[in-house]
């Protein structure tokens, strides 16, 4: 299984977990085609397709649950659209 399934399985299990790293949602962004942008002590996850932006800030090692929760929402509506662009 490659990282980026992982990743998802990790993304998509219920409850939410509350232990992904900022580096695994950077990784899971590039693959989901989001563009990544640093600032103060923000991280925003934009999306090229929607135009929805989540800021998710960084305070300790792992992004908590209501980040976790509007990625989940963010990469599901990307799923769709390209799913239907097919």
């Amino acid at each position: 299984m490659s990282r980026i399934k992982k990743l998802e399985q990790k993304l998509f299990t219920n409850p939410i977990r509350n232990d992904m790293t900022f580096d695994e949602i950077a990784v899971l962004a590039n693959a989901y085609g989001c563009v990544i942008r640093h600032g103060g002590n923000h991280t925003c996850i934009v999306s090229i397709e929607t135009g929805r932006v989540i800021p998710i800030p960084r305070h300790g090692k792992c992004v908590k649950e209501a980040y976790i929760k509007q990625l989940r929402d963010l990469f599901e509506e990307i799923g769709e659209t390209q799913e239907v662009d097919l």
